[in-house]
């Protein structure tokens, strides 16, 4: 009974290895902190955030407009790069998403994401368009601590499929939306609601991912190595105890050993 408790200790161990390996990572919707990755466009130069509730078709409209200002390549200040208007002073980030009366999204042509504005990475200009997606997926969150809460935070998947900076954000990103002023929501989306100068931050999914599975693909032989000698243990254990046993009742160890040599 013990050796069959190892052995299935072990089959267990191993097959949550190769799933935990081979299944891709995934970014969770709705988070209050979200973790860091690259491409990320900030956005808090005034601007508004609104939604206008529809109790006729039981729909709400959810809008924002503000201004990105900051691009990061990277984690370090030399990856910082500022964003400015087009020549024809356009600088702007604009959502339009329809939800129902839960706040989920609601098939809509007017559902629509967009970033214009120029930036200069790399001595490369980019100006127009530099973002254009369709929101797939909204929701709202919380801080990990309630009783510190203090702000609104509003989440969406947004689907890239367009703009000068497409390639570098692959297809697709997360935006977390948080109202500083002036918020009226009230965690239903059955009335209208509104809050002013809207922090935004865009964040690459797609590319965070495929980053971290290269690195796990990288990594992946050496590790399942050094996991399979250590789940082996056991099962080495359990052969030594029995090979002891055979060699006590049958003959020496060293005559069995040069046999099967």
């Amino acid at each position: 009974m013990h050796r069959m408790h190892i052995v299935v200790r072990t089959g267990f161990a191993a097959a949550a290895l190769i799933l935990a390996l081979a299944r891709p990572a995934s970014a969770d919707l709705i988070r209050a902190t979200p973790g860091r990755s690259f491409p990320d466009i900030a956005g808090d130069i005034g601007g508004s955030q609104t939604y206008v509730f529809d109790p006729a078709t039981q729909t709400g409209t959810f809008t924002l407009r503000n201004a990105p200002h900051l691009i990061s390549l990277g984690p370090s200040e030399r990856d910082l790069v500022p964003v400015q208007p087009n020549t024809d002073g356009t600088l702007c980030q604009t959502l339009r998403v329809k939800v129902d009366r839960h706040g989920r999204i609601v098939d809509s042509p007017l559902n629509h994401f967009e970033i214009r504005g120029s930036v200069t990475i790399k001595d490369q200009p980019f100006t127009g368009i530099l973002l254009e997606g369709t929101p797939t997926a909204f929701g709202i969150a919380e801080y990990d601590r309630p009783s510190a809460r203090a702000q609104d935070i509003f989440g969406l998947n947004v689907k890239i499929h367009g703009g000068e900076l497409a390639s570098a954000f692959g297809a697709a990103a997360y935006l977390q939306i948080v109202p500083q002023a002036n918020s009226t929501f009230h965690g239903e989306f059955t009335s209208n609601f509104a809050g002013d100068k809207p922090m935004t931050n865009l964040l690459a999914v797609t590319h965070r991912t495929s980053t971290l599975m290269e690195s796990a693909a990288r990594f992946r032989f050496p590790l399942l190595l050094v996991v399979i000698a250590g789940l082996s243990w056991p099962l080495t254990r359990l052969g030594a105890r029995t090979m002891r046993r055979i060699a006590r009742r049958h003959r020496p160890i060293s005559e069995w050993a040069s046999t099967v040599c």
